[in-house]
């Protein structure tokens, strides 16, 4: 991929430093390993990116200099095994930053009517043109709130509308950056999920906008992921499908691995439900997981392997995923996780008539359901009508 050919050059570029590199050619040096580190995490290389980001840690001049390699590491524990360490890790650098999460103990929906409610005071077409964020520490910051979003809302739900009102805050208090978008399509996305899907959609549309208008789309996989989701309760389903498909692309043309895998994984799930033919739907399992092995991405790998474990129990094959022992851990660990497989098995089972099966699997599912995803999903209405 362009990712891997740019790594082999600044990784040459890495060997052609001399000894004393870090303290005659400092500038230098920091941005081939920055450069570099981006380019390991987006290739899957997590040994290579540890190797930059010690480097950076112990030769880096100030904290602000080691923010972009910090941010890359937290971004690979995001979905390998170790969402938690990503988070807290996150949660530290944000303090240091002068932007402290920790504490707040308001409830999501009073957050999310203050977002509402401090927003009911600008127009769309202000929004649209604000103007443009230029403070470098504020912007890094952005960096890390919007890489929270993901990685909070599956497992500490009850927190994200937070983060969500503060990328909100800081972009209409200092300006947008490419990170702003993130902030509305998740607002919509919690909106629509308390019963307001018109409201909910309209803050999705504004997100997509505001891509426009911030100088980068480098947010795009992730806005047009969480809305493509929202757009599905308001265009026919298979359809707005489609939409993840740009959305992996467009994450990729950023080197955004984890977006990618995310639109990888809402397109498998989402078609399994809406009748797509299943052959169809193994094979995009099939290479959806293999994009998520090449780039260490477990916990979405292991997401999709449990929807092509009901597809090849519904094609009526014996063929079965090939898991990893990181799966199991995962499974034990991640609400996320759980309510994928819970539901899958009791899908299967009431499929095949195994009413204790369906019975045992469906109080599993009712037990996680209630501590992951803040946003709406099309799956979820699905998983209400089984559940049911």
């Amino acid at each position: 991929s362009d990712f891997e050919a740019a790594y082999s050059y600044f990784d040459n570029g890495i060997s052609f430093l001399r000894k004393k590199h870090w303290k005659e050619h400092y500038a230098l040096s920091l941005e081939l390993f920055d450069l570099a580190a981006k380019c390991a995490h987006t290739n899957g290389d997590t040994l290579s990116l540890q190797l930059l980001y010690e480097q950076v840690l112990t030769y880096g001049r100030t904290f602000e200099d080691k923010l972009n390699v910090m941010y890359f590491s937290t971004c690979a524990l995001a979905f390998s095994s170790r969402l938690p360490e990503s988070i807290e890790k996150g949660l530290d650098i944000l303090s240091k930053l002068g932007f402290e999460l920790r504490g707040d103990e308001s409830s999501m929906e009073a957050c999310v009517q203050e977002t509402k409610s401090f927003l009911s005071g600008c127009t769309d077409n202000d929004i649209l043109n604000t103007r443009r964020m230029t403070d470098p520490t504020t912007i890094i910051a952005m960096k890390f709130l919007g890489k929270m979003e993901l990685g909070m809302t599956q497992i500490m739900p009850k927190s994200i509308a937070r983060v969500t009102q503060r990328i909100i805050q800081l972009s209409l208090l200092h300006g947008m950056s490419p990170v702003s978008p993130i902030g509305f399509v998740h607002l919509g996305s919690f909106i629509a999920k308390f019963g307001d899907i018109s409201g909910g959609y309209h803050y999705v549309k504004l997100a997509r906008s505001l891509l426009d208008k911030v100088g980068s789309r480098e947010s795009a996989g992730e806005v047009i992921c969480i809305g493509t989701q929202i757009v599905a309760y308001v265009e026919p389903v298979q359809a707005a499908l489609e939409y993840h498909d740009e959305g992996f692309t467009a994450a990729m043309a950023y080197g955004d691995v984890i977006q990618a895998a995310v639109n990888n994984v809402f397109f498998c799930i989402s078609s399994f439900f809406a009748g797509v033919n299943l052959q169809t739907t193994q094979e995009k399992c099939t290479k959806a997981i293999k994009f998520m092995e090449d780039k260490k991405l477990v916990i979405f790998m292991t997401k999709v392997q449990y929807i092509q474990h009901s597809v090849f129990k519904l094609i009526g094959t014996d063929e079965e995923p090939k898991f990893v022992s990181e799966g199991q851990n995962i499974l034990a660990t991640n609400n996320s996780v759980k309510t994928v497989y819970f539901y899958q098995k009791a899908f299967i089972s009431f499929t095949f008539r195994s009413y204790e099966g369906t019975k045992e699997n469906i109080g599993e599912y009712v037990a996680c359901i209630g501590n992951t995803w803040a946003n709406l999903f099309i799956n979820h209405a699905f998983h209400a009508f089984y559940i049911g």
